[in-house]
This record gives structure tokens, sequence and C-alpha cells, in this order.
């Protein structure tokens, strides 16, 4: 479980060709569960904040994520070394413009899949036990709805259509290259005589999703982290 404070700058082509900028509250909420050649790691996170641009405009903004890490070490140990995986990211995130009177409200969603790498170095230092651990992960393939150039419906998308037919109208395929999500984090820990661990941890992350008018998003957050051994 963590907590912390989430700078994000984000341009939506769709309100203006401007960045808005600000910081966000986040909690984050993650569970970890190691098997004898694999450890899989779940993480979902909220995120709201107001963001300003250059010329006073205000945006409302609001994420959720969920992510899942998928990390092989069959000849390695799990608690140290490099080691190599897959990840899904599901992500969605809602805005609001507070100076537009029409066609404020916008949205976006992708799932996608990609490489995954972490690495783990325990050390000790004043015969305190700490753990330092990076982390990295692009996403490369997947789905993406995106509301559309006018109004906060995707393109594509028919009032008069089934919930079914529309869904196939108006998702897009999150493309490599073209669409980019880049996820980096460092995290420092101490371990505790509970065994369970406190620490600091500092995540990255830039996004941008392809469509009439493109969505970039970077996301910066420092948070403490608190570890709790449950078995």
């Amino acid at each position: 479980m963590s907590t912390g404070i989430q700078n994000l700058s984000s341009r939506d082509e769709g309100f203006s060709l401007m960045k808005y900028k600000g910081n966000k509250t986040t909690s984050t909420v993650g569970f970890n569960l190691s098997k004898r050649n694999k450890t899989q790691w779940f993480q979902g996170d909220f995120s709201y904040g107001v963001l300003t641009n250059q010329v006073g405009g205000t945006l409302n903004e609001m994420g959720v994520n969920f992510i899942t890490h998928t990390f092989y070490h069959k000849v390695k140990s799990p608690d140290r070394g490099l080691h190599w995986g897959w990840a899904n990211k599901n992500t969605f995130h809602i805005r609001s413009h507070n100076n537009f009177s029409n066609y404020n409200f916008r949205y976006d969603y992708f799932s996608a899949l990609g490489p995954s790498v972490r690495y783990i170095l325990p050390f000790v230092w004043k015969k305190k036990s700490f753990v330092w651990q990076n982390g990295a992960n692009w996403q490369l393939i997947g789905l993406q709805v995106k509301s559309g150039y006018i109004g906060a419906e995707p393109e594509d998308y028919l009032k008069g259509e089934s919930l079914a037919n529309n869904f196939f109208n108006t998702v897009r395929p999150f493309i490599p290259v073209k669409d980019l999500d880049l996820g980096f984090s460092s995290s420092l820990f101490w371990k505790l005589p509970t065994n369970n661990q406190l620490g600091i941890r500092y995540q990255y992350n830039y996004s941008k999703l392809s469509g009439i008018k493109v969505v970039h998003r970077l996301d910066q957050s420092l948070e403490l982290v608190l570890n709790v051994r449950l078995w």
C-alpha cells in the first residue's frame, strides 16, 4: 500500500495544443504472489487533481490504473538479480475542462500487453537490511477507446446501435510505436524487524494515444510505501 503526490503533464489536442500541468493525490494498493518459478505482481491505483494551462484554464483529471506483472526465475533467486517477464496494463482517464461551456468532457481507455523487467539488490548498511528494486515495462499491443474530437462519444459511436455493436465500432488497436506506454519505477525498502518493509518509491510513466486528436500524458510520483507480509 502506498500514498503520494503525483505530478502530471497532459495534452489532449481535442481541447487545445497547450499542456495542462499540476499535482494529483494518488493511492496505490498492490499484491505480490511468489511461486517457485515465477512471481506475479498486481497493482491498482487511483488519482485525482486539478491541472492548469498557460492561460489559466483548469482541467479536472481523474485516473484509474490496474497493471499485472509476471516475472520468471526458474534458475534464479526470486529475491535478487535480473528477472524478465511481461505486463498487462489497463488505464482509464476522465478529463473535464472547467472553462468550456460545451463538450468539456473527455475520456480515454486502453488495455495493452508488453515486456517487463525488474532488478532486485538486497544489501546491508549499518547493520540494517535494505532492498533496492528497479522495474520497467513497455506496453506494445492491445486496444483503446477514446472520446471523439467534438463530443465525449468515441469516433463512430452511433446512438441507435446496441452496446455490443458500438463496442466493436469504437475500439481501435493499440499499435506499437504509434501508441506508447512506457513505465519505470525505483524503490528503496528498509526491512523491519517484523519482516515487513517500509520504503519510498519513484514512478514515471509516459503514454501517447493516437487518433483524430492525439493524447499525451506524463506522470511522475513519489510515494511512501508499506509492504506487509500476509503469510
